[in-house]
């Protein structure tokens, strides 16, 4: 019986269910039609739009070269589309939009796609304004000649006709700032973010260029002297020996403009304006001057002497009437007065290339040297009058001039970036006798005047009295430091070291002599100077070796100091900020502005801040090299003005 339940050898085997094996492979099948699918095929569409929109750019800087405008719009709307595109086929991508960090990269780039834009849409509103213009061809493409006298005059009554457009795309290009400036590169992730980064930065750059500009465009008619001529003075100021706005003037240009077109040019050497004036003007010289320089009375030359360059211009203004009628010259009203150094030449010829003036050669790296030797020294050897020195630079003037109008429309957008450089950096400063011109100037920190607001403040302002041409090899460092004080009080100190690393050159290099203005808040009590060097520190009477004076809604201390060739000293200032820093403070902010002086290379700036309360959040356009709970450091320059805010 036990044998019957057995199972027989010859008994049949159970059946094998197909399915459990084709099961895995429906299931990969539907992984296929459900994630991978998608992502190849709105992936390639992706992909080929983005070759498309790449290969768009040379066309458009092909366009932008001979201005001509229809072409460069047609490739911004098909871009736009591209990028349309792009954005509804990046949300069909499918189940992989589910994982968190395709998620977050894909919401990234929707934000860039969306900036992107909005700044398409506002440079074809910028566009539009060209479309006013007559058309040149028979293809009826509107192509504009940047040297034509006739183009220039269109394209300015164009912007007159659509300023409201110019408006327009100038929110357009807000906005698209607004969007970028919501981007995280936490978002990011994949082996794409480094480049999604480098585009990010790309275009924020862009917009960052574009707001600055649009504005200026938008003000080019008046700027450009549309149907009216135009009086601009240029000032050459020579900052390898340092006055308060930029270096000593030595020569000057009257520059003469109507529907963007140069019609006249003067330069001459400012002594052969000064010198009618010699006996018949006594406005006294400011009191450093005098003593330190041997100056009793005040001409064009030096007018530049308070360190808010509105100030200064005003000044320079009222010199140039004067001296001119007492001259015996025509009256020229100015309708803007421009200071630029040599370092904006330079900046110029980096983009330009060199030029070629009275059989020397200057270049971006030898002009400020080669302009020196030969208005100081060559000017002798070659038989040139003393009165006559300096036509060399009008001679360049003409040709930085020649070249500018010449130049097309992608010259003429890396001559802006190297001005736009030159202005941040203070190499050039600019005042406009038009109310509304010089509150745009004002509005983007382009007009040098001395800033005012609440919070903490510095400004060193060095002048140049007796010491050549040493200002170029003189390098400097400002340490800056707040420590908290009794009383809740907040405790300053300024070191300012001075470095002499050159050596006697007659008629150039000397020792150093600088008359130093520090300014501070309003409000703030000197406690303390001194210069230490090599010998040790030597303190300064407040009362008599020190200028205390308010000015301009700021305090300063004044002091002489010399350095010798070779040598090192650093002036220390210790103070104590107004109740108002201290106040802000307590209600949980500090402001810091460091204000850079025009014509400086750059000082080398460490920023040291300590308080009693822990900090909760700070922002500068640079990042510290410490931050602690109650401290910050920054190690940084003065290529610009620094910003630093610190909340508690």
């Amino acid at each position: 019986m036990e044998q019957l339940l057995q199972t027989s050898p010859f008994s049949k085997k159970p059946k094998r269910r197909w399915w459990r094996f084709l099961a895995p492979i429906l299931l990969l099948l539907i992984i296929v039609a459900a994630v991978i699918i998608p992502l190849a095929v709105n992936g390639s569409q992706i992909y080929v739009r983005l070759v498309a929109i790449n290969n768009r750019v040379e066309p458009i800087m092909a366009a932008a070269a001979r201005g001509d405008f229809i072409v460069i719009d047609s490739q911004l709307t098909a871009i736009r589309e591209d990028l349309a595109v792009v954005q509804v086929k990046t949300k069909q991508l499918g189940p992989i939009l589910w994982l968190p960090a395709v998620a977050k990269t894909a919401r990234t780039g929707d934000k860039m796609i969306l900036a992107t834009g909005d700044l398409l849409a506002g440079y074809q509103e910028m566009l539009s304004v060209f479309s006013d213009l007559s058309s040149q061809t028979q293809e009826q493409k509107v192509v504009f000649d940047f040297s034509a006298n006739e183009s220039k005059r269109q394209l300015l009554a164009s912007i007159v006709k659509n300023r409201n457009k110019l408006e327009e795309a100038k929110n357009k290009i807000a906005l698209a700032k607004a969007s970028l400036n919501s981007v995280s590169s936490d978002d990011l992730s994949g082996i794409f973010q480094s480049k999604v980064i480098a585009a990010n930065r790309l275009l924020s750059e862009v917009v960052e260029q574009s707001e600055v500009a649009l504005p200026l465009f938008k003000y080019l008619p008046e700027l450009a002297g549309y149907n009216q001529e135009k009086n601009y003075l240029i000032l050459f100021e020579n900052n390898t020996e340092l006055r308060p706005t930029g270096g000593f003037i030595g020569s000057y240009g009257l520059v003469t403009i109507k529907d963007g077109d140069i019609i006249a040019i003067h330069t001459d050497d400012i002594y052969n304006l000064d010198k009618w004036s010699k006996d018949k003007l006594q406005v006294p010289a400011p009191w450093p001057m005098t003593t330190y320089n041997a100056q009793k009375y005040l001409f064009l030359r030096d007018a530049n002497w308070s360190p808010d360059w509105p100030t200064s211009a005003r000044q320079i203004e009222w010199f140039w009437n004067v001296e001119r009628a007492n001259a015996g010259l025509v009256p020229a009203k100015l309708d803007g007065i421009i200071a630029i150094t040599p370092e904006f030449i330079a900046n110029f010829l980096a983009v330009t290339g060199p030029i070629t003036a009275d059989g020397i050669t200057f270049t971006s790296d030898n002009f400020t040297y080669q302009l020196e030797q030969q208005v100081e020294f060559a000017y002798v050897s070659q038989g040139i009058d003393l009165a006559n020195r300096k036509d060399i630079i009008g001679d360049l003037t003409k040709d930085i001039v020649a070249r500018v109008t010449k130049a097309n429309a992608t010259e003429l957008f890396q001559v802006w970036l190297a001005m736009k450089k030159n202005i941040d950096e203070k190499q050039v400063l600019a005042y406009m006798t038009d109310s509304q011109l010089q509150g745009y100037l004002a509005q983007e920190n382009w007009s040098g005047e001395m800033k005012q607001g609440e919070g903490d403040y510095l400004y060193i302002v060095d002048a140049n009295l007796a010491a050549l041409k040493t200002d170029q090899v003189m390098k400097r460092t400002i340490a800056y430091s707040v420590n908290p004080g009794a009383n809740d009080d907040l405790l300053a100190k300024v070191e300012i070291n001075y470095q002499h690393t050159g050596r006697s050159v007659p008629a150039l290099i000397t020792n150093y002599r600088s008359y130093t203005r520090v300014y501070v808040p309003e409000g703030s009590w000197f406690t303390r100077a001194y210069f230490k060097d090599s010998k040790g520190v030597q303190d300064l009477s407040l009362d008599k070796e020190v200028e205390i004076k308010n000015e301009l809604g700021k305090r300063y201390a004044g002091i002489f100091l010399t350095v010798d060739q070779g040598t090192a000293k650093t002036l220390v200032l210790e103070y104590r900020l107004p109740p108002e820093v201290k106040q802000l403070a307590q209600d949980g902010l500090y402001k810091l502005s460091v204000q850079k002086q025009p014509g400086t290379p750059g000082h080398k700036l460490k920023i040291d801040l300590k308080f009693d309360q822990r900090i909760t959040a700070y922002y500068s356009k640079i990042m510290p090299q410490k931050v602690l709970g109650q401290s910050l450091l920054w190690d940084t320059d003065l290529l610009t003005d620094r910003d630093f805010f610190i909340k508690f």
